[in-house]
Protein backbone atom coordinates (compact mmCIF):
# COMPACT_ATOMS: atom_id res chain seq x y z
CA UNK A 1 0.00 0.00 0.00
CA UNK A 2 2.81 2.65 1.04
CA UNK A 3 4.67 1.29 -2.29
CA UNK A 4 1.83 2.47 -4.34
CA UNK A 5 0.96 5.87 -2.69
CA UNK A 6 4.86 6.82 -3.28
CA UNK A 7 4.23 5.55 -7.09
CA UNK A 8 1.03 7.90 -7.21
CA UNK A 9 2.97 10.81 -5.55
CA UNK A 10 5.86 10.64 -7.60
CA UNK A 11 3.36 10.40 -10.71
CA UNK A 12 1.38 13.33 -9.52
CA UNK A 13 4.81 15.36 -8.52
CA UNK A 14 6.10 14.71 -11.93
CA UNK A 15 2.82 15.97 -13.78
CA UNK A 16 2.82 19.11 -11.51
CA UNK A 17 6.12 19.54 -12.69
CA UNK A 18 5.96 19.36 -16.30
CA UNK A 19 2.73 21.37 -16.22
CA UNK A 20 4.46 24.19 -14.42
CA UNK A 21 7.43 24.10 -17.05
CA UNK A 22 5.20 24.14 -19.95
CA UNK A 23 3.30 27.26 -18.60
CA UNK A 24 6.39 28.79 -17.54
CA UNK A 25 7.75 28.07 -21.72
CA UNK A 26 4.37 29.47 -23.10
CA UNK A 27 4.37 32.66 -20.25
CA UNK A 28 8.03 33.27 -20.08
CA UNK A 29 8.02 35.88 -22.47
CA UNK A 30 5.03 37.72 -20.98
CA UNK A 31 6.21 37.39 -17.67
CA UNK A 32 9.88 38.10 -17.83
CA UNK A 33 10.55 38.93 -21.75
CA UNK A 34 12.16 42.98 -21.63
CA UNK A 35 11.93 44.38 -24.93
CA UNK A 36 15.33 45.76 -25.48
CA UNK A 37 16.25 49.29 -25.77
CA UNK A 38 18.00 51.16 -28.71
CA UNK A 39 20.77 53.68 -27.94
CA UNK A 40 19.59 57.03 -27.79
CA UNK A 41 21.01 60.33 -27.98
CA UNK A 42 19.56 62.93 -25.82
CA UNK A 43 19.47 66.74 -26.83
CA UNK A 44 21.78 69.24 -25.48
CA UNK A 45 18.66 71.85 -24.76
CA UNK A 46 15.48 71.62 -22.40
CA UNK A 47 12.99 68.78 -24.00
CA UNK A 48 10.61 66.30 -22.32
CA UNK A 49 9.06 69.09 -20.13
CA UNK A 50 6.59 68.31 -17.80
CA UNK A 51 4.52 70.61 -15.27
CA UNK A 52 3.00 69.26 -12.15
CA UNK A 53 1.57 70.72 -8.88
CA UNK A 54 3.23 69.82 -5.30
CA UNK A 55 0.95 69.18 -2.52
CA UNK A 56 -1.03 71.88 -2.68
CA UNK A 57 -2.34 72.90 -6.25
CA UNK A 58 -3.86 76.14 -4.86
CA UNK A 59 0.25 78.08 -4.80
CA UNK A 60 2.47 75.26 -5.80
CA UNK A 61 4.27 73.79 -8.85
CA UNK A 62 7.16 71.32 -10.11
CA UNK A 63 8.70 71.60 -13.40
CA UNK A 64 11.19 68.80 -14.74
CA UNK A 65 13.25 67.99 -17.86
CA UNK A 66 16.13 66.44 -19.46
CA UNK A 67 18.57 68.31 -21.54
CA UNK A 68 21.95 66.45 -21.99
CA UNK A 69 24.07 63.76 -20.62
CA UNK A 70 26.34 65.75 -18.16
CA UNK A 71 24.77 67.96 -14.81
CA UNK A 72 24.82 71.47 -16.05
CA UNK A 73 23.70 74.74 -13.93
CA UNK A 74 19.62 74.81 -14.40
CA UNK A 75 16.75 76.71 -13.41
CA UNK A 76 13.21 78.10 -14.21
CA UNK A 77 12.71 81.66 -14.65
CA UNK A 78 8.82 82.73 -14.16
CA UNK A 79 8.44 85.98 -15.10
CA UNK A 80 4.98 87.45 -13.93
CA UNK A 81 3.03 89.32 -15.89
CA UNK A 82 1.46 91.81 -13.54
CA UNK A 83 4.59 92.77 -11.72
CA UNK A 84 6.79 92.53 -14.69
CA UNK A 85 9.60 90.79 -12.76
CA UNK A 86 11.75 87.50 -13.74
CA UNK A 87 11.71 85.16 -10.25
CA UNK A 88 14.81 81.86 -10.81
CA UNK A 89 14.43 79.14 -9.15
CA UNK A 90 17.21 76.50 -8.91
CA UNK A 91 17.06 73.19 -10.06
CA UNK A 92 18.54 69.72 -8.80
CA UNK A 93 19.96 67.65 -11.11
CA UNK A 94 20.64 63.58 -11.51
CA UNK A 95 22.16 61.22 -13.95
CA UNK A 96 19.80 58.84 -14.48
CA UNK A 97 20.59 55.75 -16.66
CA UNK A 98 18.71 53.16 -18.07
CA UNK A 99 19.80 50.17 -20.13
CA UNK A 100 21.04 51.53 -23.46
CA UNK A 101 21.79 55.14 -22.37
CA UNK A 102 21.72 57.93 -19.74
CA UNK A 103 20.25 61.66 -19.29
CA UNK A 104 20.39 64.69 -16.98
CA UNK A 105 17.47 65.07 -15.51
CA UNK A 106 16.30 68.20 -13.21
CA UNK A 107 13.13 69.62 -11.33
CA UNK A 108 12.46 72.41 -9.85
CA UNK A 109 9.97 73.21 -7.32
CA UNK A 110 8.14 76.32 -6.96
CA UNK A 111 6.08 77.18 -3.61
CA UNK A 112 3.87 79.82 -2.37
CA UNK A 113 3.51 81.33 -5.51
CA UNK A 114 1.06 84.28 -5.53
CA UNK A 115 -2.02 84.26 -7.51
CA UNK A 116 -1.75 85.61 -10.94
CA UNK A 117 -0.78 84.80 -15.06
CA UNK A 118 3.33 83.85 -15.26
CA UNK A 119 4.96 82.76 -17.55
CA UNK A 120 8.39 80.28 -17.33
CA UNK A 121 11.10 78.83 -19.47
CA UNK A 122 13.66 75.84 -18.56
CA UNK A 123 17.50 76.44 -18.47
CA UNK A 124 20.07 74.75 -18.70
CA UNK A 125 23.89 75.79 -18.91
CA UNK A 126 23.56 78.09 -22.46
CA UNK A 127 20.62 76.32 -23.22
CA UNK A 128 16.91 77.56 -22.72
CA UNK A 129 13.34 75.99 -23.34
CA UNK A 130 10.11 78.12 -24.97
CA UNK A 131 8.65 79.98 -22.52
CA UNK A 132 5.12 78.79 -21.22
CA UNK A 133 1.94 80.01 -19.74
CA UNK A 134 1.60 78.88 -15.54
CA UNK A 135 -1.42 80.19 -14.73
CA UNK A 136 -2.05 80.20 -10.37
CA UNK A 137 -6.11 81.53 -9.63
CA UNK A 138 -6.80 83.30 -6.66
CA UNK A 139 -9.01 82.17 -4.23
CA UNK A 140 -12.21 83.33 -5.48
CA UNK A 141 -11.52 81.52 -8.91
CA UNK A 142 -10.01 78.12 -7.08
CA UNK A 143 -13.54 77.66 -5.55
CA UNK A 144 -15.35 77.77 -8.52
CA UNK A 145 -15.74 74.44 -11.21
CA UNK A 146 -12.68 72.94 -11.70
CA UNK A 147 -12.52 70.15 -14.62
CA UNK A 148 -9.88 67.88 -15.51
CA UNK A 149 -9.36 65.54 -18.27
CA UNK A 150 -8.52 61.67 -17.40
CA UNK A 151 -6.79 59.06 -19.83
CA UNK A 152 -6.65 55.50 -19.65
CA UNK A 153 -3.87 52.71 -20.62
CA UNK A 154 -2.34 54.63 -23.97
CA UNK A 155 0.66 52.17 -24.87
CA UNK A 156 0.88 54.24 -28.24
CA UNK A 157 3.17 52.23 -30.39
CA UNK A 158 4.00 55.28 -32.88
CA UNK A 159 1.03 55.22 -34.89
CA UNK A 160 0.13 58.66 -34.26
CA UNK A 161 -3.38 57.26 -32.12
CA UNK A 162 -2.80 59.14 -28.95
CA UNK A 163 -1.90 62.55 -30.93
CA UNK A 164 -5.30 62.43 -32.13
CA UNK A 165 -6.50 61.47 -29.31
CA UNK A 166 -5.05 64.57 -27.12
CA UNK A 167 -6.30 67.05 -29.80
CA UNK A 168 -10.09 65.52 -29.02
CA UNK A 169 -9.69 65.74 -25.43
CA UNK A 170 -8.75 69.28 -25.62
CA UNK A 171 -10.89 70.25 -27.89
CA UNK A 172 -13.11 73.20 -27.27
CA UNK A 173 -16.32 70.67 -27.44
CA UNK A 174 -15.24 69.17 -24.25
CA UNK A 175 -12.75 71.89 -22.29
CA UNK A 176 -15.07 74.43 -21.49
CA UNK A 177 -13.47 78.27 -20.33
CA UNK A 178 -10.61 78.12 -18.62
CA UNK A 179 -11.53 75.92 -15.79
CA UNK A 180 -9.04 73.21 -17.17
CA UNK A 181 -6.64 71.90 -13.85
CA UNK A 182 -5.05 68.99 -15.26
CA UNK A 183 -4.46 66.08 -17.19
CA UNK A 184 -4.71 63.08 -15.58
CA UNK A 185 -3.28 59.35 -16.10
CA UNK A 186 -3.96 56.13 -14.67
CA UNK A 187 -0.87 54.00 -15.84
CA UNK A 188 0.57 52.35 -18.78
CA UNK A 189 1.51 56.01 -20.57
CA UNK A 190 4.02 54.19 -22.60
CA UNK A 191 4.05 51.01 -24.45
CA UNK A 192 7.50 49.68 -22.78
CA UNK A 193 10.24 51.76 -20.62
CA UNK A 194 12.22 52.42 -23.47
CA UNK A 195 13.50 55.81 -24.89
CA UNK A 196 11.87 55.23 -27.95
CA UNK A 197 8.34 55.21 -26.39
CA UNK A 198 9.10 58.16 -23.90
CA UNK A 199 9.23 59.62 -27.00
CA UNK A 200 6.53 58.81 -29.04
CA UNK A 201 4.69 59.69 -25.91
CA UNK A 202 6.14 63.56 -25.99
CA UNK A 203 5.85 63.98 -29.68
CA UNK A 204 1.83 63.07 -29.12
CA UNK A 205 1.32 64.85 -26.29
CA UNK A 206 3.43 68.28 -27.93
CA UNK A 207 3.92 70.85 -25.59
CA UNK A 208 0.62 70.00 -23.57
CA UNK A 209 2.68 68.45 -20.51
CA UNK A 210 4.44 71.67 -20.37
CA UNK A 211 0.78 73.98 -20.22
CA UNK A 212 -0.95 71.69 -18.00
CA UNK A 213 0.32 70.47 -14.75
CA UNK A 214 -0.12 66.52 -15.46
CA UNK A 215 -0.71 64.09 -12.43
CA UNK A 216 0.13 60.33 -13.54
CA UNK A 217 0.23 56.98 -11.95
CA UNK A 218 2.40 54.11 -12.68
CA UNK A 219 1.12 51.03 -15.22
CA UNK A 220 3.04 47.81 -15.71
CA UNK A 221 4.32 48.93 -18.69
CA UNK A 222 6.26 51.46 -17.08
CA UNK A 223 8.15 48.56 -14.96
CA UNK A 224 10.98 46.34 -15.83
CA UNK A 225 10.20 42.32 -15.51
CA UNK A 226 11.11 40.31 -13.71
CA UNK A 227 11.07 37.92 -10.51
CA UNK A 228 10.42 41.35 -9.11
CA UNK A 229 9.45 44.14 -11.28
CA UNK A 230 11.36 47.51 -11.33
CA UNK A 231 9.81 50.62 -12.31
CA UNK A 232 11.53 52.31 -15.20
CA UNK A 233 14.49 54.89 -13.73
CA UNK A 234 13.12 57.68 -15.25
CA UNK A 235 9.73 57.79 -14.52
CA UNK A 236 9.97 59.18 -10.99
CA UNK A 237 12.41 62.23 -13.00
CA UNK A 238 9.91 62.37 -15.95
CA UNK A 239 7.35 63.73 -13.32
CA UNK A 240 7.77 65.45 -10.66
CA UNK A 241 5.49 64.58 -7.97
CA UNK A 242 4.97 65.92 -4.00
CA UNK A 243 6.90 63.61 -1.31
CA UNK A 244 4.34 62.98 0.83
CA UNK A 245 3.64 59.76 0.45
CA UNK A 246 5.12 56.38 2.29
CA UNK A 247 8.68 56.48 2.23
CA UNK A 248 8.99 53.12 -0.12
CA UNK A 249 7.08 54.93 -2.51
CA UNK A 250 7.97 57.76 -2.74
CA UNK A 251 7.18 60.04 -5.76
CA UNK A 252 4.76 56.84 -6.87
CA UNK A 253 2.06 57.02 -4.33
CA UNK A 254 1.10 60.73 -3.17
CA UNK A 255 -1.81 62.89 -3.04
CA UNK A 256 -2.52 67.06 -4.33
CA UNK A 257 -4.82 69.43 -2.62
CA UNK A 258 -7.08 71.53 -4.66
CA UNK A 259 -10.10 73.69 -2.85
CA UNK A 260 -12.66 71.33 -3.91
CA UNK A 261 -10.59 67.58 -4.10
CA UNK A 262 -7.84 65.42 -3.06
CA UNK A 263 -6.27 63.39 -5.67
CA UNK A 264 -4.63 60.64 -4.38
CA UNK A 265 -2.53 58.66 -6.60
CA UNK A 266 -1.34 55.01 -5.37
CA UNK A 267 1.05 52.93 -7.32
CA UNK A 268 -0.29 49.40 -7.33
CA UNK A 269 2.21 48.20 -9.40
CA UNK A 270 5.19 48.14 -6.94
CA UNK A 271 3.18 46.13 -4.46
CA UNK A 272 5.26 43.02 -4.08
CA UNK A 273 4.18 41.26 -0.79
CA UNK A 274 2.21 41.23 2.67
CA UNK A 275 4.12 44.59 3.80
CA UNK A 276 3.74 46.79 0.48
CA UNK A 277 -0.07 46.13 1.14
CA UNK A 278 -0.55 47.07 4.52
CA UNK A 279 1.61 49.94 4.33
CA UNK A 280 0.04 51.35 1.28
CA UNK A 281 -3.30 50.60 2.75
CA UNK A 282 -2.32 52.34 5.85
CA UNK A 283 -1.58 55.98 4.22
CA UNK A 284 -4.44 54.97 1.75
CA UNK A 285 -7.02 55.58 4.84
CA UNK A 286 -5.09 58.14 6.63
CA UNK A 287 -5.49 60.49 3.81
CA UNK A 288 -8.75 59.95 2.85
CA UNK A 289 -10.14 60.72 6.33
CA UNK A 290 -7.59 63.54 6.91
CA UNK A 291 -9.34 65.82 4.30
CA UNK A 292 -12.90 66.46 5.57
CA UNK A 293 -15.54 68.48 3.08
CA UNK A 294 -13.80 67.33 0.43
CA UNK A 295 -14.30 65.24 -2.51
CA UNK A 296 -11.75 62.53 -2.93
CA UNK A 297 -10.60 60.79 -6.11
CA UNK A 298 -8.01 57.81 -6.11
CA UNK A 299 -6.16 57.24 -9.63
CA UNK A 300 -4.80 53.71 -10.06
CA UNK A 301 -3.76 51.19 -12.52
CA UNK A 302 -5.45 47.73 -11.15
CA UNK A 303 -8.83 47.77 -10.63
CA UNK A 304 -10.41 46.81 -7.21
CA UNK A 305 -13.34 45.19 -9.90
CA UNK A 306 -12.20 43.66 -13.87
CA UNK A 307 -14.14 44.10 -16.49
CA UNK A 308 -11.32 42.11 -19.01
CA UNK A 309 -12.09 38.53 -19.42
CA UNK A 310 -9.71 35.98 -17.22
CA UNK A 311 -8.54 39.23 -15.01
CA UNK A 312 -9.05 39.25 -11.58
CA UNK A 313 -7.17 41.33 -8.96
CA UNK A 314 -7.79 39.26 -5.94
CA UNK A 315 -5.25 40.75 -3.84
CA UNK A 316 -6.06 44.55 -4.71
CA UNK A 317 -9.51 44.12 -3.90
CA UNK A 318 -8.68 42.08 -0.47
CA UNK A 319 -6.32 44.98 0.10
CA UNK A 320 -8.16 48.38 -0.77
CA UNK A 321 -12.14 47.99 -1.10
CA UNK A 322 -13.10 48.83 2.13
CA UNK A 323 -11.13 51.29 2.48
CA UNK A 324 -12.28 52.80 -1.06
CA UNK A 325 -15.28 53.02 0.66
CA UNK A 326 -14.29 56.35 2.03
CA UNK A 327 -13.76 57.66 -1.11
CA UNK A 328 -16.18 59.03 -3.95
CA UNK A 329 -14.36 58.47 -6.90
CA UNK A 330 -11.43 55.93 -8.36
CA UNK A 331 -10.50 56.06 -11.81
CA UNK A 332 -8.38 52.65 -13.15
CA UNK A 333 -7.09 51.18 -15.87
CA UNK A 334 -5.63 48.08 -16.64
CA UNK A 335 -8.09 45.85 -18.22
CA UNK A 336 -8.83 47.74 -21.80
CA UNK A 337 -12.09 47.95 -21.39
CA UNK A 338 -14.30 50.53 -19.75
CA UNK A 339 -16.76 50.14 -16.59
CA UNK A 340 -18.43 52.45 -14.30
CA UNK A 341 -20.05 50.97 -11.32
CA UNK A 342 -21.26 52.08 -8.13
CA UNK A 343 -20.07 50.36 -4.73
CA UNK A 344 -23.64 48.90 -3.07
CA UNK A 345 -23.36 51.98 -0.44
CA UNK A 346 -23.41 54.81 -3.20
CA UNK A 347 -19.86 55.07 -2.74
CA UNK A 348 -17.09 55.32 -4.56
CA UNK A 349 -18.07 55.15 -8.29
CA UNK A 350 -15.66 53.22 -9.88
CA UNK A 351 -14.19 54.25 -13.51
CA UNK A 352 -12.05 51.66 -15.62
CA UNK A 353 -11.16 52.93 -18.72
CA UNK A 354 -9.25 52.34 -22.05
CA UNK A 355 -7.61 55.26 -24.32
CA UNK A 356 -5.69 53.16 -26.04
CA UNK A 357 -6.34 51.20 -29.40
CA UNK A 358 -5.18 47.76 -27.64
CA UNK A 359 -8.50 45.70 -26.64
CA UNK A 360 -9.04 43.12 -24.06
CA UNK A 361 -12.13 41.23 -24.23
CA UNK A 362 -14.86 41.62 -21.53
CA UNK A 363 -16.16 39.13 -18.91
CA UNK A 364 -19.04 37.30 -19.88
CA UNK A 365 -20.81 38.67 -16.81
CA UNK A 366 -20.24 42.42 -15.58
CA UNK A 367 -21.76 44.03 -12.67
CA UNK A 368 -21.90 47.54 -13.79
CA UNK A 369 -24.05 50.72 -13.78
CA UNK A 370 -22.68 50.63 -17.67
CA UNK A 371 -19.79 48.96 -19.54
CA UNK A 372 -17.92 48.98 -23.27
CA UNK A 373 -15.20 46.88 -24.90
CA UNK A 374 -13.49 47.42 -27.81
CA UNK A 375 -13.49 51.25 -27.82
CA UNK A 376 -11.26 54.40 -26.79
CA UNK A 377 -12.44 57.01 -23.89
CA UNK A 378 -11.27 59.79 -22.19
CA UNK A 379 -13.05 61.54 -18.83
CA UNK A 380 -14.20 65.11 -18.39
CA UNK A 381 -14.28 65.38 -14.95
CA UNK A 382 -16.09 68.50 -13.79
CA UNK A 383 -15.26 69.17 -9.34
CA UNK A 384 -18.04 71.26 -8.00
CA UNK A 385 -18.30 72.04 -4.48
CA UNK A 386 -21.48 69.99 -4.09
CA UNK A 387 -21.23 67.60 -7.09
CA UNK A 388 -18.94 66.26 -9.62
CA UNK A 389 -19.94 65.69 -13.21
CA UNK A 390 -17.67 63.10 -14.74
CA UNK A 391 -18.64 62.49 -18.65
CA UNK A 392 -17.04 59.97 -20.54
CA UNK A 393 -16.41 60.60 -23.89
CA UNK A 394 -15.76 58.14 -27.12
CA UNK A 395 -12.88 59.17 -28.37
CA UNK A 396 -13.10 57.96 -32.36
CA UNK A 397 -16.53 59.85 -32.10
CA UNK A 398 -16.26 62.87 -30.20
CA UNK A 399 -19.02 61.92 -28.75
CA UNK A 400 -20.24 61.41 -24.42
CA UNK A 401 -20.89 57.69 -24.45
CA UNK A 402 -21.82 57.59 -20.70
CA UNK A 403 -22.21 60.04 -17.73
CA UNK A 404 -23.02 60.77 -14.47
CA UNK A 405 -23.96 63.21 -11.74
CA UNK A 406 -22.38 62.73 -8.30
CA UNK A 407 -24.12 64.52 -5.71
CA UNK A 408 -23.27 64.94 -1.89
CA UNK A 409 -26.85 65.59 -0.74
CA UNK A 410 -27.07 68.81 1.41
CA UNK A 411 -27.10 68.90 5.39
CA UNK A 412 -25.88 65.20 5.23
CA UNK A 413 -22.51 63.33 3.96
CA UNK A 414 -24.58 60.87 1.85
CA UNK A 415 -23.61 60.67 -2.08
CA UNK A 416 -25.73 59.72 -4.73
CA UNK A 417 -25.19 58.93 -8.34
CA UNK A 418 -27.38 60.35 -11.03
CA UNK A 419 -27.14 59.27 -14.81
Amino acid sequence: MRHSVKISLTIVSAIILVAGAIVCVLRWKAWFGNQPEAEYAVPVYPNNIVLSYGEQATNSRIVSWRADTMLQLSAVRLLSWSRRDTTEYAAEGSIVESRSGKAAFYRADMDSLPSGNYSYCCTTGDNSSEWYPLFVPDRQAANRMQQFIVFGDIQDKGGGASEALFANAFSDRVVGGNNLAAMVFVGDIIERPTDKYWQVFFSAAGDMTARLPVIAATGNHEYLKGLRKSLDSRWIHVFGNPANGPQRFLYTTYYTDFPQCRFIVLDTDALNGFSDFTVMQTWLEKVLKERKNAWKIVVMHHPVYSAGKNRNNALVRFAFRCTLQSADLVFCGHDHNYMRRTEDGGKPVYILTNSSEKYYAPKDEIKADCHASYMRFFESVKVYKDSVRVETWNAESDSVFDSALVVRMPKTNIIRTIE
